[in-house]
């Protein structure tokens, strides 16, 4: 059996991975994300999941999926997980009534066939106005230090705060371009199929 390998340890990209039903384990690329800088955040994106999965795949032969999401606002303010909750306002108050981008680098290594491709997708995200006691209720009692730009659109309220989608959904909510993903997958001969109870 062909061995796969999932270089992250997110438990939404575990999610979207075990949806398609396939057998994985999950091997985390440890990295210095910060070392690895371009201009262009797409470049970067990408240029991260690359090496994730160039990590693993020095003592691994199997298959290695990777992938590296993060968020810009539209003035190029890069949104990572916030490190206070005073922090996640000041966050969510730049979102407000704006646009973000999400880049999803993707890298995907197969070496028993012995090919590989990586890419980056990216979303945008229109946000609605919150008001100020919306924004504090929120960061009360939501684990908004998790979250990159203190907010998750996986959870109902979550999405609640979004006018309009553009791009790619899974990355998105997930954090891996399946509409990447699958084409590798159905390249490597891998079989897959829906699995419920999520």
């Amino acid at each position: 059996m062909t061995k796969i390998i999932l270089a992250s340890c997110s438990q939404a990209r575990k999610n979207i991975i075990t949806s398609l039903n396939f057998p994985y384990i999950v091997m985390p690329a440890d990295i210095n994300e910060k070392s690895i800088q371009d201009i262009d955040p797409a470049k970067r994106a990408e240029k991260i999941a690359i090496v994730k999965a160039e990590k693993i795949a020095q003592t691994e032969n199997a298959i290695i999926i990777a992938a590296d999401t993060f968020c810009v606002h539209e003035d190029g303010t890069v949104l990572e997980k916030p490190k206070s909750l005073q922090e996640a306002k000041e966050m969510l108050r730049l979102q407000s009534n704006s646009v973000d981008f999400v880049y999803s680098g993707f890298c995907y290594i197969d070496k028993i066939n012995n090919f590989q491709f990586s890419g980056t997708a990216i979303t945008k995200i229109y946000l609605r106005k919150f008001s100020e006691e919306e924004i504090n209720n929120y960061v009360d009692n939501m684990p908004v230090l998790t979250w990159s730009g203190a907010f998750y659109p996986g959870i109902p309220y979550g999405a609640s705060l979004i006018k309009k989608v553009e791009g790619s959904l899974s990355s998105f909510l997930y954090g891996l371009p399946t509409e990447l993903l699958i084409p590798q997958l159905e390249k490597s001969g891998i079989k897959f199929s829906p699995k419920q109870g999520l």
